[in-house]
């Protein structure tokens, strides 16, 4: 009998033991600018690169020619969501596909500008009524999702185009304005990687940066990705007292 209250005791002090809680990790969000491409391909995005200056995991689950809207309706969101646990960081960074006028666009992506409750009921390809939102809507619609499964939803500005007038590159960009502002206003990490994309490319001026966009002015080569991705870095690690600044490399 004292044999069994002995390891009946041990037993209890092992269980009362609390276990290690698992480290977070960064799911991303977005569309082809962040989207992984075979290696050895002409393109690549930026997400490919993130995982080399954290020390926590990158899920990158980016889809070509997706826009919040899109990556909504076609289940992507719910599937990532699956594979969010309590402090993980979910990243959403959208803009280039969401920036189509709903009422004319064949490919179901559009969403209304701006960050208020405005709605329009479009019909879609398959012939059925949708009612769209704003891109404030979608991404206040993300953040709950994301808070709901007690983790921390992040904000990022879209990478900009290779659009130059002389020697300036465009700097601002509507639907990165609005991601600011819903970030704002939701109290969410903003990282403003369109401001620090922007300056790189800057840097370069424009007959390098070309060299980065092989086939168009949105799509980057690996040269070119890790550009994004360090200009991501750059701000996130240029924003204090935020939480996923304490997991850069």
């Amino acid at each position: 009998m004292k044999l069994l209250a002995v390891l009946s005791t041990a037993i209890a002090a092992v269980s009362a033991v609390p276990t290690a809680a698992a480290a977070p990790k960064v799911l991303i969000c977005s569309d082809s600018t962040t989207a992984n491409y075979a290696e050895g391909s002409v393109l690549q995005g930026w997400g490919y690169y993130l995982h080399n200056y954290l020390t926590i995991p990158v899920v990158n689950l980016a889809v070509n020619g997706r826009s919040t809207r899109s990556f909504i309706n076609e289940g992507k969101w719910t599937a990532l969501l699956a594979q969010t646990n309590p402090g993980d960081f979910v990243l959403v960074e959208m803009g280039h596909n969401d920036d189509v006028d709903p009422t004319t666009d064949t490919r179901d992506r559009g969403v209304l500008p701006g960050a208020g409750n405005e709605t329009i009921v479009v019909t879609t390809a398959t012939g059925a009524n949708e009612t769209v939102h704003t891109f404030g809507w979608y991404l206040r619609s993300m953040i709950a999702d994301v808070r709901a499964q007690h983790a921390v939803p992040v904000l990022s500005g879209m990478v900009p185009r290779n659009y130059w007038t002389g020697d300036t590159l465009q700097a601002r960009w509507p639907f990165a304005d609005t991601a600011q502002l819903v970030a704002r206003t939701a109290r969410v990490q903003y990282v403003d990687h369109t401001k620090y994309g922007v300056n790189a490319l800057q840097a370069l001026g424009p007959v390098q940066a070309k060299t980065l966009f092989p086939n168009d002015n949105t799509h980057t080569n690996p040269a070119g990705a890790v550009l994004n991705a360090e200009a991501f870095v750059t701000g996130v690690n240029l924003v204090t007292q935020r939480p996923l600044k304490r997991f850069l490399e």
